[in-house]
């Protein structure tokens, strides 16, 4: 599910009054530290429970606002729906007394942020750094049966990502313009640099050796410290805490927004919001997001990926989630 126009507007409405009804803290009805009880915590948000949509296992819980704004969370499961977008948690949706709970770190860091509001001052987001993953020596993915590859797709959308900022209004930076090898470390070193409102970081997906059909767009947020990432591997059971957790709720919001415009665009399959301490967020001074705009080894995505009026769509939901996420610091 993903919202038109006037579901933007309606969410911004629900977060312009929510923030003037909630103006005073409320006390959360917690289990130690098995978490917090979802339904108590999100009526107190102006959410009323709805009965859940078919297909859902019956351990489910809907929650919707007059906004149209719209929760769905269900047992055992890593991630909620926000407004029909996967929202990636630190622990799995528990049960006990037969009501739904998250974690406290995941109200803190979601649905506060995500329902409520997130915390002043509030940054501007007038200059922007669009880094072109990959480059030079390091191709990144590779599309075997068209010969493409990853960091020839990341740099073109890009410079097209540019070009609609700037006609927007925005100052745009670019880690790259060309095809050249960057180190990662220097690619949030130029966003401090230049004093950088927002980072974001475009690559694109690749599934393991022979797979042709993995398929979906995904995107990044810095891990919340403390917290497990969502990426496999060995770096998904690093809890440090880094520069950029400063913006964990800025982060979340933006990439929230990235996530639900290229949907809306792409059609494409949602793998959700999720989180990483990827090199390039973890010492931003600013908010930032990494963007994996599908699987360019799939036989189907990657043949779109190569299409340039496809890549132009991307880079048009990535600028329309960036102008989603400024509206809403402004609504705030």
């Amino acid at each position: 599910m993903t919202l038109s126009n006037q579901g933007r507007n309606l969410l911004t409405k629900f977060w312009i009054v929510s923030g003037l009804v909630m103006a005073v803290c409320f006390p959360l009805s917690s289990m130690g530290g098995e978490g917090i009880y979802l339904g108590e915590t999100v009526q107190q948000l102006g959410f009323n429970r709805v009965a859940p949509p078919k297909g859902f296992e019956s351990e489910t819980e809907k929650y919707t606002t007059k906004a149209g704004v719209e929760i769905i969370a269900e047992r055992n499961r890593e991630y909620l729906l926000a407004n029909g977008i996967k929202v990636y948690l630190s622990n799995k949706i528990g049960i006990l007394k037969s009501k739904l709970t998250v974690g406290r770190i995941d109200y803190d860091k979601v649905i506060v942020p995500l329902f409520w509001k997130i915390p002043t001052p509030l940054p501007s987001t007038h200059r922007i750094v669009i880094d072109a993953g990959h480059g030079g020596k390091d191709p990144g993915k590779l599309n075997v049966a068209l010969n493409y590859v990853e960091k020839a797709a990341t740099l073109d959308t890009a410079l097209r990502l540019k070009l609609i900022l700037e006609k927007r209004g925005y100052e745009v930076i670019l880690t790259r313009d060309r095809d050249v090898f960057i180190e990662l470390e220097d690619r949030p070193d130029l966003a401090t640099k230049h004093k950088a409102d927002l980072f974001v970081s475009l690559h694109f997906n690749g599934g393991a050796a022979g797979d042709t059909t993995s398929s979906g767009i995904e995107t990044y947020c810095l891990t919340p410290a403390t917290q497990n990432s969502t990426n496999a591997g060995k770096a998904k059971g690093d809890t440090s805490v880094e520069p950029g957790n400063r913006f964990d709720s800025f982060n979340l919001v933006l990439a929230w927004n990235v996530q639900r415009q290229v949907l809306a665009a792409t059609g494409a399959e949602d793998r959700g919001v999720r989180r990483a301490r990827f090199a390039v967020l973890r010492t931003l001074n600013c908010p930032g997001i990494l963007v994996e705009g599908g699987f360019i080894s799939s036989s189907k995505e990657g043949a779109k990926i190569a299409n340039a009026e496809y890549r132009q769509k991307l880079a048009e939901a990535v600028a329309n989630g960036i102008g989603d996420y400024a509206q809403t610091l402004r609504a705030k």
